[in-house]
């Protein structure tokens, strides 16, 4: 029986734990001081699709990706035994003349996305522009989806610990290591030549009066939640922060982007309001999977899209470990 660890417990460690243990025999404990679901990965708005960017360019791995997110959440829906995500697809407003052209032609190309030429004729309150629906578009709970997946992986033995881990030499009882801490990752020193970056990213929790069935994304985007009263609007993207904490301009500037495409966004109550540090890779957008040391791999860099490359990476990285440890 192997001994693995995980260190950090959002979408990329779970999606790692739950994957070695349908893979090799093996005893996962993970260590993440904050809980599951603590960082970044918690706060998530939640917006899975094949179709991310500003163009809307069809993402690397998008339909390997899409299906191994669908079979997870399947996976944390039957531990729940309740929905963790709702299957209603995406709108994508155009708001730019560059992004008409192409969303335009994206349609013309792929037939999951579809073009419409005013999106305000299928959802009335929003502004009169062409864009994409996204049948394949799915709305994630996220925090159902880490509650149910990490359910799952604790059914089938693993363990987590609150602890903080700062040093390689703290994993030595084990036969592996996944590094999957995100903004932590550069506490380790075998770490530091990565080339990441940390993005802030700060979304609202609101209260709105007549929910949308779907989600719907412009310059910024709007989510339905697990409560048919609230929604989530998402994101900033913010390099150079200085401040970890949420920032009332952010919280401004959210529901201006957001009211410029949904104008009865204008009037949402704000709930709350969160930050969370994403890691990015610098030049590109792929996650980074990349063995560090005898032994520990590093699994991080999903930055806004790790929905879509979690689970797909996830089980690829699990394949890698089942050989290591032969």
């Amino acid at each position: 029986m192997f001994k693995i660890a995980i260190v950090g417990a959002g979408f990329a460690g779970l999606s790692v734990c739950w994957h070695l243990l349908q893979n090799l025999p093996c005893q996962v404990t993970i260590f993440d001081p904050l809980g599951i679901g603590g960082g970044a990965s918690g706060v998530s708005t939640g917006l899975l699709h094949p179709f991310p960017g500003r163009l809307a360019l069809r993402s690397w791995l998008a339909a390997e990706g899409m299906e191994a997110t669908n079979a997870l959440l399947c996976v944390a829906e039957k531990a729940l035994g309740r929905p963790v995500a709702q299957r209603t697809g995406l709108f994508r407003i155009a708001v730019q003349a560059a992004q008409r052209r192409a969303f335009c032609e994206r349609a013309r190309e792929d037939p999951e996305a579809i073009w419409m030429p005013n999106i305000q004729a299928q959802i009335p309150m929003a502004i009169n522009a062409p864009g994409l629906w996204i049948p394949s578009g799915i709305t994630v709970f996220s925090g159902l989806y880490l509650e149910g997946l990490w359910k799952a992986c604790s059914m089938q033995g693993a363990q987590l610990e609150e602890a903080k881990i700062g040093f390689l030499g703290d994993l030595k009882p084990f036969d592996a290591a996944v590094l999957c801490s995100g903004s932590e990752i550069f506490q380790f020193p075998e770490c530091a030549h990565l080339p990441l970056e940390p993005v802030k990213g700060q979304t609202l929790l609101c209260h709105w009066d007549t929910p949308l069935e779907s989600g719907l994304a412009g310059l910024g985007h709007i989510t339905p939640t697990e409560n048919p009263e609230l929604c989530q609007i998402g994101s900033t993207y913010e390099r150079g922060f200085l401040d970890l904490a949420p920032t009332p301009e952010a919280a401004y500037k959210l529901i201006e982007m957001v009211g410029a495409f949904y104008p009865p966004a204008k009037e949402f109550r704000v709930i709350s309001q969160v930050a969370g540090i994403r890691m990015t890779l610098r030049g590109g957008y792929r996650p980074l999977t990349a063995q560090i040391a005898p032994r520990v791999w590093a699994f991080t860099g999903l930055g806004s899209r790790g929905l879509l490359y979690h689970a797909v990476l996830g089980h690829r990285l699990a394949l890698r470990l089942k050989d290591l440890c032969k």
